[in-house]
């Protein structure tokens, strides 16, 4: 039994409910009375810092981050030149990068570089590689081919970046790590087709979950069906399997999410990347296994031709469907999300990064840009995350560009899209912990809630909105277990 004293604990059931004590026991809060037992097992002094629930990151890809972690950095380089000196000081160590935009580097760059050794570059959006011939080759894949789409990505790094199952476990690690210095302690993760496939990738969860605790949800690839056995939902206290990921469109910084106009200087306005025969087909199978989906959808005309799908075929009574993205939507749509089990994962962050890249794409705006007061508004349960590793996965960053919406400065609409900071902080509390279905359990500090904390000096609420960019984590708190330390 724990007594956690001399803090703010804010139990975020509202703004004003603040104790200064906390009892935890077996991984739950038991009471907020320090005075109802005489003795404890151990005694935290808070030293006036402020408790929150654990922050969680409602989608983002755990072993890409791991992986990410342990690459090169392209994106500090302001120009090619620049790039290519990188990549030539690393040749013999690296042949993996990541990091670029707007194609700065060409096939013919890298060829430039070497044909005798691999290079591979991941695009900051993850969703298109650039490689030199080497690459090409060895996948027999057509030497004609400036970027890879998602297919010939898998092939890539089937022959490029193949890992042991305890490799994969040591990335996994590395990435929990580093999350755990961010204040999260728990992640809805997209990883088990990319890498070793559904077995062996379930496996270094598994094992890398049994020496670092991560309340973890991960996806499950639509492409892995087949191998989808197991129970869905728990599998212990700290692992999940969850719904169905399928991809709808792109991504706007390659012109491929599916917008209801076509992009600036184009004769086209996206792609949907499964046709919608073999699209309906595969929910279908998906509901005849009675799961539910998580689907990336980006674009509005994406949006509205999803909606109509789900609608002709929606889930089991009682499960819920998972957009993420959801970043532009029509008039339509947002009336019709309000009547479907649908929760949207967004991304504070793209905003800043990916947003205003993108802006120069549209030929007419949607009339939804990133709407999350409007999908509160409309009762629309949205959480937040990160897409890591296409963003630095601390949501305090995320909470910031939700708070002030730096990145649609120019939008008139923009002013009253900007969340408080107590809808903020519940991106990646109370409303992260809604899709796993443990919104009874997870989410709030109360009587029986888990005892998942993420711990600062400083009071969230009423800091400089600044000082989100600068602030460090003091402690995060998993199962009631100090996991990480200032």
């Amino acid at each position: 039994m724990k007594l956690w004293t001399n803090g703010y604990i804010h139990t975020l059931e509202n703004e004003e409910k603040v104790y200064n004590h906390m009892i935890t026991h077996h991984g739950k809060v038991l009471s907020f009375n320090k005075d109802l037992y005489d003795q404890y097992d151990e005694i935290i002094d808070l030293k006036g810092s402020h408790v929150y629930p654990g922050f969680v990151d409602a989608h983002l890809h755990i072993l890409g981050y791991g992986e990410k972690l342990s690459q090169i950095d392209l994106s500090i380089y302001q120009n090619k030149d620049d790039m290519i000196d990188c990549i030539k000081t690393h040749i013999n160590q690296h042949s993996t990068y990541y990091g670029m935009y707007d194609d700065l580097l060409t096939k013919h760059d890298l060829d430039t570089i070497s044909l005798d050794h691999p290079i591979i570059i991941k695009h900051q959006d993850y969703h298109k590689y650039t490689v030199n011939s080497f690459v090409l080759k060895t996948c027999h894949i057509n030497l004609d081919k400036q970027t890879l789409d998602l297919t010939e990505m898998i092939e890539v790094n089937k022959v490029f970046l193949s890992y042991s199952n305890s490799q994969l476990t040591s990335l996994i690690k590395h990435a929990y790590k580093q999350l755990y210095a961010f204040g999260l302690t728990g992640g809805h993760s997209d990883d088990l087709h990319y890498f070793n496939g559904y077995k062996d990738t379930l496996k270094a969860f598994k094992d890398a979950i049994a020496d670092m605790p991560f309340r973890t949800q991960l996806l499950v690839h639509y492409k892995e069906l087949s191998s989808y056995t197991d129970l869905f939902l728990d599998q212990n206290a700290f692992l999940q399997l969850g719904p169905v990921k399928i991809f709808f469109d792109g991504t706007l910084t390659s012109k491929t999410a599916l917008l209801n106009h076509d992009y600036f200087d184009e004769t086209h306005h996206g792609k949907q990347e499964i046709p919608t025969s073999e699209f309906i087909q595969l929910i279908k199978r998906i509901r005849s296994l009675s799961l539910p989906v998580a689907i990336h959808v980006i674009g509005d005309r994406g949006l509205d031709d999803l909606i109509n799908i789900l609608k002709a075929y929606p889930p089991k009574q009682g499960l819920h469907e998972r957009l993420i993205h959801a970043s532009f939507i029509s008039k339509h749509a947002m009336k019709a999300l309000e009547t479907m089990p649908i929760i949207i994962d967004i991304q504070p962050q793209f905003i800043e990064s990916d947003f205003p890249k993108g802006l120069a794409y549209f030929r007419k705006a949607p009339d939804f840009i990133y709407p999350f007061q409007t999908l509160l508004n409309h009762g629309i349960t949205i959480c937040g995350s990160s897409d890591a590793p296409v963003e630095i996965p601390n949501p305090l960053l995320g909470m910031y560009a939700a708070i002030t919406r730096n990145g649609l400065s120019k939008f008139p609409s923009n002013e009253h899209e900007k969340l408080s900071r107590f809808e903020a902080l519940k991106l990646y509390t109370r409303y992260a912990n809604i899709p796993t279905y443990h919104q009874n359990n997870r989410g709030l500090i109360k009587e029986n809630y888990i005892a998942d904390f993420t711990i600062f000096k400083e009071d969230l609420l009423t800091i400089p909105v600044e000082d989100f960019l600068k602030i460090k984590t003091k402690m995060t708190v998993i199962d009631e277990k100090i996991v990480y330390q200032q």
